[in-house]
């Protein structure tokens, strides 16, 4: 073992000066407890009109992608009000809570850009999760979120 990586003896200090030693009674850290706020872990996505994409198929398309990625999906459907207002009577935006916060980052290049993924012939555009804007997240009660925890249909083979 090289000098950089030697363990401490008590009341030694480290080459950064960090002096105390680690607490015995300190809690576990966990990957599940101890991670990112879920705003941090997601993105927010758009369908193009009349054209939108369920739960389902946008848990799929990331799972068959990217693997055991995502710990829910939400699509906000238009409410009564919204219908009313606007006339629109298909979901038109959602959000994918990845389980880590690299992900969202990963694809969209740290926020800078926006992404387009092809979901079984439809337009999914993707772009970071802003939280000052997700009212509609909040107060709609008919946006169901999609757990991804649920079995996927195995990938059809390719022709």
């Amino acid at each position: 073992m090289d000098k950089s990586h030697k363990a401490l003896s008590p009341g030694e200090t480290s080459a950064r000066g960090n002096s105390r030693p680690l607490d015995p009674n300190a809690k576990e850290w966990s990957a599940k407890t101890n991670r990112a706020p879920e705003e941090d872990r997601c993105l927010f996505v758009t369908f193009s009109n009349g054209h939108p994409i369920t739960e389902h198929r946008i848990s799929r398309f990331f799972r068959l992608k990217y693997g055991d990625c995502l710990e829910k999906v939400y699509v906000r459907w238009p409410g009564p009000k919204d219908v009313e207002e606007t006339n629109i009577t298909t979901p038109q935006f959602g959000k994918v809570v990845f389980k880590t916060s690299w992900m969202p980052l990963t694809l969209t290049q740290c926020g800078k850009r926006e992404i387009k993924f092809i979901v079984d012939g439809k337009p999914l555009w993707c772009k970071m999760f802003d939280v000052s804007k997700s009212q509609a997240f909040k107060r709609n009660s008919k946006s169901t979120p999609s757990p991804s925890s649920s079995p996927s249909p195995s990938p059809s083979p390719s022709p």
